[in-house]
């Protein structure tokens, strides 16, 4: 089980620094979002399904002003299945956020036989569809009717076709609807199916899940999914998205604790490989976790778990690799370098203009 999402890391004052994009990042009043000119990150993490938060980090590549979220997505997917051998009978899952088209995704997905399926939460301002109705032919002929029954997402009015209600932790009650085998309508503007002559029919099942109360922070409504496979296990598909969420707490870690954004490289490929350094680092951390005392700091809230978090057990192992024996390096020479001939001026470095588009792809 995968979890995919994208990050954005800002650059707004590099003017040297290529295939810069507007970005949205956090930061703005009451949780908006600002937008700033930077780099855009694609991190896929295996979730550990533990009562913590942590991730096992499995891919970060960046995604450059030419390339398509969904193709990049899509190629990432099938990468990933093909090394950990999943088959049609056992298909992995990934868990989106809404940014991702989840009709594309789920065409490209069986259209080249991948064996995954998503679930990729909606926006309950969507619409969807059902199957036509099995209707006799008209006298007078005319193409056959390629929708149904219009399902709206804010207020359904159809009946659902399974229910199932269940606790979930401090949500209290959780009631879980859905609706199989609906599409959304595609149109000419859609996109990635500008190019295509008709117009595919997408099927999935879409899930709205209920719970009994939310944080006072929060805003009470439903939680809109799509689900692509065939499991009709409702309420595991719910909890499962949860879990989607310890992708943030990896985001947080590497922006916060880890001080990754510290390290202002000029070219983008130079921030990759800091990124995939600091996942390695990571993977050696989730390695020692289990062997380590967890030491709570008077102020840190009191928690059920035992295991200590990535921040704590950071803390723990970085006086532990200071005191450890290191092998000698370089001598350090005793005398000051030759520095830049006389007469002699740095060159001027190129100035990149901002590449600007009309989709921006939201992120954390």
């Amino acid at each position: 089980m995968y979890a995919v999402d994208t990050t954005a890391w800002p650059r707004p004052n590099a003017a040297t620094s290529p295939d810069r994009q507007p970005q949205y990042t956090p930061g703005g009043p009451r949780g908006a979002a600002l937008i700033k000119t930077g780099w855009r990150y694609q991190h896929v993490v295996r979730l550990t399904l533990t009562p913590d938060s942590w991730v096992v980090p499995v891919l970060a590549d960046r995604i450059t002003s030419d390339d398509d979220l969904v193709e990049v997505t899509v190629s990432h997917i099938a990468q990933i299945c093909a090394a950990d051998g999943a088959r049609p009978g056992d298909p992995s899952l990934f868990l989106l956020d809404s940014g991702y088209p989840a009709a594309r995704i789920t065409h490209l997905i069986r259209e080249r036989r991948i064996p995954a399926d998503v679930l990729v939460r909606l926006a309950t301002s969507q619409t969807m569809w059902t199957r036509p109705e099995h209707r006799a032919a008209h006298p007078l002929g005319g193409r056959p009717r390629r929708h149904g029954f219009r399902l709206t997402l804010r207020e359904p009015d159809l009946t659902p076709d399974a229910g199932v209600s269940g606790p979930l932790d401090i949500y209290g009650t959780v009631t879980v609807r859905a609706w199989h085998h609906v599409h959304p309508k595609l149109t000419r503007a859609s996109r990635g199916f500008t190019d295509q002559t008709t117009l595919p029919i997408v099927e999935g099942t879409v899930l709205l899940a209920r719970v009994q109360h939310l944080r006072p922070s929060r805003r009470a409504g439903d939680l809109a999914l799509w689900y692509s496979g065939t499991r009709h296990d409702l309420l595991t598909l719910v909890m499962t998205y949860l879990t989607r969420y310890d992708i943030e707490h990896y985001f947080r870690y590497l922006k916060t604790t880890a001080h990754a954004p510290d390290f202002h490289p000029r070219q983008p490929d130079t921030l990759t490989t800091w990124l995939r350094l600091h996942a390695y680092a990571y993977l050696h951390l989730f390695c020692t976790r289990t062997h380590l005392t967890h030491h709570r700091l008077p102020w840190e809230p009191t928690t059920t778990t035992t295991t200590p978090t990535p921040g704590q057990t950071r803390r723990q192992v970085s006086p532990a690799l200071r005191n450890a024996w290191q092998p000698p390096g370089h001598p350090k020479p005793g005398h000051p370098g030759p520095g830049r001939p006389a007469g002699k001026r740095r060159k001027r470095r190129t100035r990149y203009p901002v590449i600007r588009r009309n989709a921006i792809h939201k992120g954390k």
